[in-house]
This record gives C-alpha cells, sequence and structure tokens, in this order.
C-alpha cells in the first residue's frame, strides 16, 4: 500500500515537480565590473582584521571564451599557481572569504565557452584559493581595475558539445 501511494503521488506530482519554478526573466541583478559593484541584499564590504575580503566571484559571457571576476574590497594581491592545462589557479594571500556562499561553485559549462567550472575555497586560515576549469587549454589575458581581478579566455578550438544531463 505504501509503495503504491509513492507511485501515485510521483505520477501527479511529477510533472509539476519537473518544471523548474517561475523562470528567472529580467535583468541580471549580480556585480557587474566597470557598472555595478554591490549585488542586491549585500553591503559595501571592508576588512576584516585587516584582512582583505573577497566579495564575489563572477562568470560573464563576453567573447567566445568568456570572463572570470575577482572582486575584493580593496587591490587584490594575487599568485597565480602551476597547475594542469586546462586549469588556472590563483591564490589571493591575506585575503578572506566573505560569506560562505561567496565560495559555491559556479557551474558554466552550459555556456558556448571555455570556461566549465569557477570555485573559491579557503587557503589554510589567511588565503583563498580560486580555481577556473577549462574545457582545453586556452590564453586569457589578466588585468587588474581597481579591485578587481578580471580574466578574459579565448575561444576553445574544439566543438563545444552540450555536457551529459545531471
Amino acid at each position: 500500500m505504501r509503495h503504491a501511494l509513492i507511485v501515485l503521488i510521483a505520477l501527479f506530482a511529477g510533472p509539476a515537480l519537473a518544471q523548474s519554478p517561475t523562470p528567472r526573466t529580467g535583468p541580471y541583478l549580480g556585480v557587474q565590473p566597470g557598472q555595478k559593484d554591490v549585488a542586491p541584499g549585500k553591503v559595501r564590504v571592508t576588512s576584516k582584521g585587516g584582512m582583505r575580503v573577497l566579495s564575489w566571484v563572477g562568470f560573464q559571457m563576453v567573447g567566445a571564451g568568456g570572463r572570470v571576476f575577482i572582486q575584493t574590497n580593496e587591490a587584490p594581491v594575487y599568485e597565480i599557481v602551476p597547475s594542469g592545462p586546462d586549469q588556472v589557479v590563483i591564490d589571493l594571500p591575506s585575503t578572506k572569504l566573505h560569506r560562505r556562499n561567496d565560495g559555491r561553485p559556479l557551474q558554466t559549462a552550459y555556456f558556448p565557452t571555455a570556461v566549465t567550472r569557477v570555485n573559491a575555497d579557503r587557503k589554510g586560515r589567511n588565503a583563498v584559493r580560486v580555481t577556473i576549469d577549462l574545457r582545453e587549454q586556452v590564453g586569457y589575458d589578466l588585468r587588474q581595475e581597481g579591485n578587481y581581478l578580471i580574466l578574459d579566455f579565448r575561444a576553445p578550438t574544439k566543438a563545444i558539445l552540450a555536457p551529459p544531463a545531471p
């Protein structure tokens, strides 16, 4: 009886559960370098005990390769760490994540760019590591603009196939 009830619920509720909630239409509300420095619901971040604070890691579909940007509360100090050919790793010493949510991975594989994933993690007690996974090894331009570190990636050379469904 219990199994039959679960099957009935799944049959009738399945289509409703499969549909996503109201799709987002309208403007992007997050941080945009050069346009909007603070996202709704966030406050301008200040230093914590003399440490820089990473307040936003973002992705934009700029060009064919994509753009990753890192926002801190003051000009970021960073180091490019040697890594695999399809990865860019950046350490930010004397930096903390503003909130745990600021370290959630960005899954970008569904966008037709070189970038497939971006992740920010604490590295020890006093640093943050940002790891950018790529479809393949591509070049990039890195620049610092105020409190942003911006990486513009070149287009991948291989055809971009849709990732498998989760």
